[in-house]
């Protein structure tokens, strides 16, 4: 993992080169000391703050160096993914959001217990509404109201989200939290088994 304010932690991912051997020192050093997993070569700078029980996977990019980047307790950000955002516009997510692999969300603001498929894009200045489920590869550039399924490009709503699957949506969070824990070498039970 590669953090700013003036250190670096484990970096051995070939595949990422620097001009030198930490990020630039010029912003705040993300406070990550909540959070149940961080992958070593998840990259995390600026004003970052996560709450209890977060994880970034791996090869996660969080760059707050124009917006700060709040991330939600039990909230999984899967490999691959980058989080950034534009002056004044932050990029927030609520509690128990799942961001699938390779998603891109720009100063987005993503409600409780929501989950943003693999691919998917998320846009400047959209709000996702709790409990919604954004599909794999959609892209969204309007609010989605909460407890709606959303796929497409540009995205388009397909139905309401069922009780039960916006439960589903808040254990699935629960599961990636518990084998975040295995990951960090902190755990044993794999959640999804």
């Amino acid at each position: 993992m590669v953090l700013t304010g003036g250190f670096m932690v484990e970096h051995t991912d070939p595949l990422i080169s620097f001009n030198s051997p930490t990020l630039p020192t010029y912003w705040p050093t993300p406070d990550l000391s909540a959070a149940s997993f961080v992958a070593s070569n998840a990259i995390v700078m600026g004003e970052v703050t996560v709450g209890e029980g977060v994880s970034l996977w791996y090869s996660t990019i969080l760059r707050a160096d124009i917006a700060p980047i709040q991330i939600g307790a039990h909230t999984n950000i899967q490999d691959g993914a980058i989080l950034h955002g534009d002056p004044g516009q932050p990029t927030i997510l609520e509690d128990y959001v799942t961001v699938g692999h390779r998603a891109v969300l720009h100063s987005a603001y993503i409600e409780r217990g929501s989950l943003i498929g693999i691919g998917a894009i998320i846009l400047n200045g959209v709000r996702i509404g709790a409990g919604s489920i954004i599909g794999a590869g959609a892209v969204v550039s309007k609010s989605v109201p909460p407890r709606t399924l959303w796929v497409g490009v540009p995205a388009k709503p397909l139905r309401d989200v069922s009780d039960s699957e916006a439960e589903a949506l808040i254990e699935h969070a629960q599961c990636y939290e518990k084998l975040a824990l295995v990951h960090a070498n902190r755990g044993t039970d794999l959640g999804f088994i």
